[in-house]
């Protein structure tokens, strides 16, 4: 399986889209889902954007995306990049590219020299075990802290 990472764009907004919804639906959560689809293009392309995407593409279609933003973390005094979602189409999945998603938001992170944080359930043992391989610091109220000197990437 072949696959790339990289930022979106505009016309991968809906497809993008569906993938959060899918997210969601497999969280069984989609009742929460309230954004729309405008509403969604505008927050990530619009002239303001409120957070960015990753997708990851295999022979011409999205499989996977990851959604993150920048913020300012008070208990650090620093920025940190918050991962919103990260999802991987279960017909996608087995061929690393969730774990090439948070490489890459890992490597800007090194890049900035700022931690990444993100939350996962507390019940998910085998994802968590995979993330502290990472050197992801697993904090007991589902929250990931991944500190820049920590972010280990493969090859």
């Amino acid at each position: 399986m072949s696959f790339i990472i990289r930022e979106a764009i505009r016309s991968d907004a809906e497809v993008a889209f569906t993938l959060i919804h899918e997210l969601a639906i497999y969280d069984e959560v989609d009742d929460y889902l309230l954004i729309t689809l405008d509403q969604f293009t505008e927050a990530a392309f619009g002239a303001n954007p409120r957070f960015n995407i990753l997708v990851a593409e295999e022979n011409g279609s999205l499989v996977g995306v990851a959604t993150y933003f920048h913020r300012f973390h008070i208990w650090f005094g620093e920025n940190i990049i918050q991962i919103d979602d990260l999802f991987v189409k279960p017909s996608a999945r087995g061929h690393g590219i969730g774990n090439k998603l948070l490489e890459a938001i890992g490597l800007m992170a090194k890049k900035e020299n700022v931690h990444v944080r993100w939350n996962i359930e507390r019940e998910n043992f085998s994802t968590i075990a995979f993330y502290k391989r990472k050197g992801v610091e697993y904090q007991t109220k589902g929250v990931c802290l991944w500190a820049p000197e920590n972010i280990k990437l493969t090859e």
